[in-house]
């Protein structure tokens, strides 16, 4: 039985228990990426490099990290996946657009909070989260990272920072996404927990990397706000997920086979030997 749970893995158990049961349990290969996962883990791992150097914002070299990253996380994929790229997609656009957003990422940064180290500093990038569940029968684990973490000198509170990559942005439906909200719910309550800080004290905001918005309007901060009945409302939805896992209780959802709005496109295991 495994000792910790996700905000990934919940999320596949949120979508479809017996999604997660082949994933995370058979240990069968899912959803294994695409460009657009590719272009996000290559932005993430750009920031991180930047925001845990000295020489914090230096954008030409942001530009130049992300480039090999790019190339890098496209290698990974998948043969099959590589060769639509190929057949598909023009990297170069990709990467103009990849560079474009990094430009604007750290003075995004500066608008929010002010100039770096005098207004803000950074705490952490990946912060790492594996705090106990608290649950009347179950030992485990919610395990997390907080891809940044910043503390705003002028407010005296700590920012929990989740990137996302898009295309446009986010229309009012998806902004209000509970499971999206959850993510951060969950961040705050545990780094509340692991650094005994007052859950008032922290803020949390997914901050949209935008591909083919015009240019100026790459980056934008969208406030998550998760008081006591978010968290209390997340806890028992992670919780819930706990329970039924333990117990080996996986139905199919059968509303998330094909066009499912919250993944890509039609389950990988649609229609196959392992789910017909």
């Amino acid at each position: 039985m495994k000792k910790h749970i996700s905000y990934s893995e919940w999320k596949d158990w949120s979508i479809c228990p017996f999604y997660h049961k082949l994933v995370h349990i058979d240990k069968l290969a899912g959803f294994e990426g695409n460009i657009y996962t590719a272009f996000g883990k290559a932005l993430h791992e750009t920031i991180e490099v930047d925001l845990t150097n000295e020489e914090v914002g230096d954008t030409a070299v942001m530009v130049e990290n992300f480039q090999a990253f790019l190339k890098k996380e496209v290698k990974s994929l998948p043969e099959e996946e590589k060769q639509r790229i190929l057949s598909d997609f023009n990297i170069k656009e990709w990467l103009a657009q990849g560079t474009e957003i990094i430009q604007e990422v750290y003075g995004a940064l500066v608008d929010r909070f002010g100039d770096y180290g005098t207004g803000w500093e950074v705490l952490a990038a990946e912060e790492k989260l594996y705090e106990d569940i608290e649950y009347f029968d179950t030992k485990k684990k919610f395990k997390g990272f907080i891809d940044l973490v910043v503390y705003n000198k002028m407010d005296s509170k700590i920012y929990l920072i989740d990137w996302k990559t898009t295309s446009w942005g986010w229309d009012k439906k998806k902004k209000s996404d509970s499971t999206l909200a959850y993510q951060l719910a969950f961040y705050k309550y545990f780094y509340s927990k692991k650094y005994d800080v007052e859950m008032k004290d922290i803020e949390t905001y997914f901050v949209l990397l935008k591909r083919t918005a015009k240019v100026g309007k790459k980056v934008e901060f969208v406030r998550v706000t998760s008081g006591p009945r978010r968290i209390d409302n997340a806890l028992n939805a992670l919780k819930k997920a706990v329970y039924n896992i333990d117990r080996g209780n996986y139905i199919k959802n059968k509303l998330s086979c094909t066009n499912c709005p919250k993944r890509f496109g039609t389950c990988t295991f649609y229609n196959t030997e392992h789910c017909s």
